[in-house]
């Protein structure tokens, strides 16, 4: 091999392999608070018209939903309220191209921190833009809609788009809770309909309460002093023969849930949301 060639094989293989690096820290884990440049998840295919068009900038989005702007991505709308950049989303509804960029907003204390409690959750707010030609066309402007996080933070967005009907699609995002040996998990959904975004609740799809039951069963004759250990997970799909915007949502559960009064296990039962008066709530907890 001559010297020509070997150099350029040199090249190549330092590009990769900077090309690799780069690919590894694109894709590591960040909180809300993180200085990272989030991604752009796009779950539906869009037109190679709607790819070449530049999307508009977070510093132009926070100037058209709050007024301030900063190339950072974070701004304070008010003496004790801190908004932040937290991820956007290209999507289809129809035949439109739509592009949604939400931000979240903390709520600070006296000093200027952001409060921390369990119990503290986030504003949300969304700006979302329609592809019209060559241009994004803002069609609704939502400094607040909803609300999301604990502890006063939000960690990273992994949206998954669950099509509700022809003119409505629910962003699906990751939530837990835990407290007393037993956690939860589920969804948090945000619909989008009438060109606008709806938080129609939280959908529990596992839960598990390792921290308060026991593994080992009684000896005969004798009771479970805590209860049995059950976990069980589950998906959301819409549920058959639903046709509204906003439609029954049935949650197909696996693993094992406890029975009535903690004193044995039975297959986790499968359980259909319903919609009413804004929220998808599970009627068997009412």
């Amino acid at each position: 091999m001559s010297q020509q060639s070997s150099s350029k094989q040199s090249i190549i293989i330092g590009a990769l392999s900077g090309a690799l690096v780069l690919s590894i820290g694109a894709s590591a884990f960040f909180y809300f608070q993180s200085k990272n440049q989030p991604q752009v998840i796009s779950q539906e295919k869009t037109s190679e018209e709607s790819k070449a068009l530049p999307l508009p900038s977070k510093e132009t989005a926070l100037k058209e939903l709050f007024g301030v702007s900063d190339p950072s991505g974070k701004v304070k709308i008010a003496s004790d309220k801190l908004t932040n950049f937290w991820f956007e989303q290209s999507f289809k509804v129809g035949t439109n191209n739509l592009h949604v960029k939400f931000f979240a907003t903390q709520s600070l204390d006296g000093t200027g921190n952001p409060y921390d409690s369990h119990a503290t959750s986030l504003e949300v707010g969304a700006i979302t833009y329609k592809q019209n030609s060559n241009q994004w066309e803002v069609i609704s402007k939502q400094p607040q809609f909803g609300s999301a996080g604990t502890w006063g933070m939000l960690s990273e967005a992994k949206p998954v788009a669950l099509h509700l009907s022809k003119t409505s699609l629910a962003f699906t995002l990751d939530q837990s809770y835990s407290g007393q040996g037993h956690s939860e998990e589920g969804k948090i959904l945000f619909v989008f309909s009438q060109n606008s975004w709806h938080d129609v609740g939280f959908i529990k799809t596992g839960g598990e309460n390792s921290g308060d039951c026991e593994d080992t069963p009684p000896a005969p004759g004798e009771e479970f002093s805590l209860g049995p250990c059950f976990k069980y997970k589950g998906v959301i799909s819409v549920a058959n023969g639903s046709t509204s915007e906003y439609p029954d949502l049935l949650v197909t559960r696996t693993g094992t849930e406890n029975k009535e009064h903690r004193g044995a296990l039975i297959p986790a039962k499968n359980v259909t949301y319903i919609f009413k008066e804004g929220k998808y709530i599970n009627p068997n907890e009412l």
